[in-house]
């Protein structure tokens, strides 16, 4: 049995099973992984070099823009002006017990049922108030949480799982084995309508030795199944237990999970409060309490880090790239630059002229990629090209993005046989080219954004009509995905630490229904050109356990997306992120999302002076 640290898997020497397993791992696990065979398997599974973050200083040459993906093990000497790269913040002066942290944030969650939620706003919370059997570091390794050891059979086939002992849920119930058998079943039945099940349905049985040891056989090999089942955030059976309707609802509202921290209220609009779990199974959180409160804008998120009121910034509520600047210049206020893995795109959904890959490759010419990055985003960014982030062990370095070009984008779209009508606006047999382009209300940047790429496509003769709509309606059962009418939305994925592509590509991922299970949402109507190819591409990629060929075949993939252009691909976000400058532990990555070690924040006293 393999068991690992509260901190990462390569401190931790092999030791032997317990005795609650010994036996049936003789049986059925013939061979034990060492611990550098397990950093090897990790290796496979997807685990990649870190990505670095630095501190910014108004002062410093490397203030903004001098991050970037770092694919080295070691990372680049210290550029002045920045903290060490890959450490949590240090502030001078006496921690100090307990403490309020407010954070000002411009998103709200859609929901915070850990199995629903589809948004970074979401996962940054119930990143302190969940847990999964591991769970990710700032340096992309994989932590202990609810399971303290495991083991791999050489087949790939069967995952052995020693439970933590003496770990209870929010609402005092004791966390089993039970636990987990109650999360497969649940994320599997249909009429739940999980958000992804990827990894839980590749199980054919979950077998439980005692309450702490849970051996799971897999169907099949499959290379992410620790970064998607192990990482699950798991809720108390009981809850599950009183029925799908009422699990469904009241989790949404009031997750119950074993993390640092617990949820006391939402207010919906105003603010969500959490406060320190006392029977958290880890090191006891610092902090007394965490308000995540909602503010109309970026403008009010400054003055209140200005006044002090918010003493954070972060996670899918960062600092806005166009607002850096002002940023930096605020007293006692520290601000950090890190890469992410999110990259921000327009689907296009399969219906109508969208169909058709000569119109998506015109419509990927007419897009303004680099002058949306350089004009609204100040430059930071990365342009995007398909789905790997830059930096990343899966990433093609080959590809670059379509050009800027309405003189091909007009020329595709005539070649689909689109020609002006009266009005201007392309049209072939009597039908016009006119397209909903959506976008989350309130959100400033997405309306510049929508509105430049409007304004190009309508000079190709694409009428682009923007629309824009709550984050929970436009991704709900009612969403625009779910019209018959040619649409387009800007929105954000977010990858995970293994770059499985099935969620987001695979026929199986098409939800049945607008309630069903799936991210393949632009093929709900109508499935891909290429759908055969991308199934074969990235089922191979999911089964294959060699990190070489995983790479070719995610490679082969990205080939097909950038060709295609299944979405636009526009660019992958740069985070930047402000704290008060006597918070310690601070510790962002593009690995994590915001609260994963939150348990670990503290203030200093008195606080520390800014630089700048």
């Amino acid at each position: 049995m393999i068991y690992l640290d509260g901190r990462d898997q390569a401190s931790q020497s092999s030791v032997t099973a317990p005795d609650s397993v010994a036996g049936l791992i003789q049986a059925r696990l013939a061979n034990r992984l060492s611990r550098r065979g397990l950093i090897e398997r990790a290796a496979g599974l997807g685990i990649a070099a870190p990505v670095i973050g630095v501190m910014l200083h108004a002062t410093s040459d490397a203030a903004v823009g001098g991050a970037r993906w770092q694919a080295e093990a070691t990372p680049p000497a210290q550029a002045p002006g920045t903290i060490s790269p890959g450490l949590p913040s240090t502030p001078a002066g006496e921690s100090r017990q307990g403490g309020t942290l407010t954070i000002g944030a411009t998103i709200e969650p859609d929901t915070l049922h850990p199995w629903l939620v589809s948004t970074v706003a979401g996962f940054d919370l119930l990143d302190g108030i969940m847990d999964g059997l591991f769970r990710y570091n700032s340096e992309q390794r994989l932590q202990a949480a609810l399971a303290e050891g495991f083991d791999i059979s050489d087949d790939g086939l069967v995952y052995a799982f020693a439970l933590r002992p003496d770990v209870v849920f929010h609402n005092g119930d004791s966390f089993t084995a039970a636990d987990v058998v109650a999360a497969w079943e649940t994320k599997l039945d249909p009429a739940f309508g999980a958000y992804s099940i990827l990894g839980w349905d590749k199980i054919a049985t979950i077998d439980i030795r005692d309450e702490l040891t849970v051996i799971i056989q897999t169907t099949e090999p499959y290379a992410p199944f620790l970064s998607t089942v192990a990482t699950t955030f798991l809720c108390p059976s009981r809850a599950i237990a009183e029925g799908l309707d009422a699990f469904r609802e009241r989790f949404a509202g009031a997750p119950v999970g074993t993390g640092p921290f617990r949820l006391v209220a939402w207010e919906p609009g105003e603010r969500i409060v959490l406060e320190r779990f006392t029977n958290y199974w880890g090191p006891a959180p610092v902090l007394d309490d965490i308000v995540y409160q909602i503010v109309p804008g970026p403008e009010e998120q400054l003055d209140g880090l200005r006044s002090g009121v918010y003493q954070l910034a972060g996670g899918g509520a960062a600092i806005s790239p166009t607002r850096i600047d002002e940023a930096l210049a605020i007293a006692g206020v520290a601000v950090y630059e890190h890469p992410t893995q999110n990259w921000q795109h327009i689907d296009l959904k399969q219906v109508g002229f969208l169909r058709e890959s000569l119109v998506r490759r015109g419509l990927d010419y007419a897009t303004p990629r680099q002058r949306i990055i350089d004009e609204l985003l100040a430059g930071h960014a990365i342009p995007a090209v398909a789905d790997q982030a830059p930096g990343t062990w899966a990433h093609d370095p080959r590809l670059e993005p379509r050009p800027y070009d309405l003189e091909q984008a007009a020329a595709l779209l005539a070649e689909a046989g689109l020609r002006p009508g009266n009005d201007g606006v392309l049209r072939r047999d009597g039908q016009r080219f006119v397209i909903e382009l959506w976008g989350v209300s309130g959100d400033q940047l997405a309306e510049r954004i929508i509105a430049m790429i409007a304004a190009s496509w309508n000079a190709v003769g694409v009428f682009a009509i923007p629309r824009f709509e709550t984050a929970a309606t436009l991704w709900g059962p009612l969403g625009y995905q779910f019209s018959d009418r040619m649409t387009a939305c800007l929105y954000t994925w977010t990858n995970a630490n293994d770059p499985d592509d099935i969620f987001y590509w695979h026929s199986s991922q098409i939800p049945t229904s607008p309630t069903a299970s799936g991210g393949n949402l632009p093929a709900f109507f109508h499935p891909y050109e290429f759908q055969a190819e991308i199934d074969e591409l990235t089922t191979e990629a999911a089964l294959a356990l060699d990190i070489e060929v995983r790479r070719e075949l995610y490679w082969d993939i990205q080939e097909v997306l950038s060709f295609e252009a299944p979405v636009i691909f526009l660019y992958w976000e740069q985070a930047f992120p402000a704290t008060a400058a006597n918070l310690g532990g601070f510790w962002p990555s593009a690995y994590t999302h915001l609260l994963w070690n939150a348990a670990e924040w503290y203030f200093t006293d008195p606080p520390l002076a800014a630089d700048g």
